[in-house]
């Protein structure tokens, strides 16, 4: 029985003369679920951002995925961000590598000496932190850090997707060295 029904559903179709043409207008199967209310959520739901995550990781989380786990550089989370410590040793590789980073990522705002008179700092009226400054020099190895991790404020961007981990301690390197020769 059910052979004969699809017999003569094929000798139905062959029998009108379906075109190729007519064949491509029919509606596809996205247009058909889009027309169905509850199945269009689908289309116009809400995204997650590909680089920010849904939620902060539970006090004290493991990585399981590689993912570094370093809290934004704000006030509430200025003693864990303390007691982050350099993995990277100051020597002259480092301090060189950090330079070079520092020139390419950093240089820009807060200048070659750090005192916030790079070549872009007059596009943001002049609000771009001086690295020497006594408060920014008080700061912590891991508040840097994570400053060019997270990005601060509305000025600063995230330099965590384009700078390694590695990378942002050697420049963190370079930065106390730039804070030392400005005092």
């Amino acid at each position: 029985m059910r052979c004969n029904l699809w017999l003569a559903l094929a000798l139905g179709l062959a029998v009108t003369g379906c075109t190729r043409e007519q064949w491509h207008r029919f509606p596809s199967p996205d247009d058909v679920i889009a027309a169905v209310p509850w199945f269009s959520v689908m289309h116009t739901g809400i995204a997650i951002q590909p680089y920010k995550m849904p939620r902060q990781p539970a006090e004290g989380a493991v990585p399981v995925t590689g993912i570094e786990v370093v809290p934004p550089p704000i006030p509430q989370n200025e003693a864990a961000l303390n007691r982050l410590r350099n993995p990277v040793q100051q020597t002259a590789a480092s301090i060189e590598r950090g330079r070079d980073r520092y020139e390419i990522y950093c240089s820009l705002c807060h200048g070659d000496g750090g005192v916030g008179d790079g070549p872009v700092a007059p596009a943001l009226a002049n609000a771009v932190r001086d690295l020497t400054d006594p408060r920014q020099v008080a700061r912590s190895d891991g508040w840097i850090y994570a400053t060019i991790r997270h990005g601060f404020g509305a000025l600063m961007p995230e330099y965590g997707s384009k700078i390694s981990p590695e990378d942002r301690w050697h420049v963190v390197n370079y930065v106390r060295v730039l804070q030392g020769a400005a005092r």
